[in-house]
């Protein structure tokens, strides 16, 4: 398998958020343990043919969402993008580690990238983080993926300084 590299972010959570405003034909709301099946699927859909298709070394959706909630999740700030019909569309995962909170990742549904769904996920979840009175947030960013790159810089995101 090949090696990629991946850079750390961070954002201080002390200044004005962009808005992101949420497709109106969909809902943004709070991830549930019962999505899990669904975002295992959305997961899966996002990452097909991209940088990041093994996702945590494979490419099992399932697998990854299990291991998010059993490490390092935090579902409070979770959120997810929801269709009419109530299926998954776009989410972000936020999680928990050694003290730090992070974006785990943000997914969006091929057929509906380019139309601010992740924006609109990550904009919710870093409220909530906000509201929770989290002052940072990091994120780590595999190299080449431009669009993931281009989203955190939207919101703030700086490369973080290397120890």
């Amino acid at each position: 398998m090949d090696e990629f590299v991946r850079h750390d972010y961070v954002l201080a959570l002390d200044g004005e958020l962009p808005a992101a405003a949420v497709p109106a034909e969909l809902t943004v709301r709070v991830l549930h343990t019962v999505d899990d099946d669904s975002l295992a699927v959305l997961m899966e859909a996002a990452y097909a043919g991209t940088i990041d298709e093994q996702l945590g070394g494979n490419a099992d959706g399932a697998v990854e969402i299990a291991n998010w909630r059993q490490f390092v999740a935090d579902a409070p700030a979770s959120r997810v993008a929801a269709d009419g019909d109530g299926r998954l569309v776009g989410a972000c995962l936020v999680g928990r580690w050694d003290g730090s909170v992070f974006v785990a990742y943000v997914v969006t549904d091929p057929a509906w990238k380019g139309r601010g769904v992740g924006a609109a996920v990550l904009a919710a979840s870093l409220g909530a983080l906000r509201d929770a009175a989290e002052e940072v947030v990091g994120a780590t960013i595999t190299e080449g993926n431009e669009a993931s790159e281009r989203l955190f810089a939207a919101f703030g995101f700086r490369r973080a300084e290397a120890p």
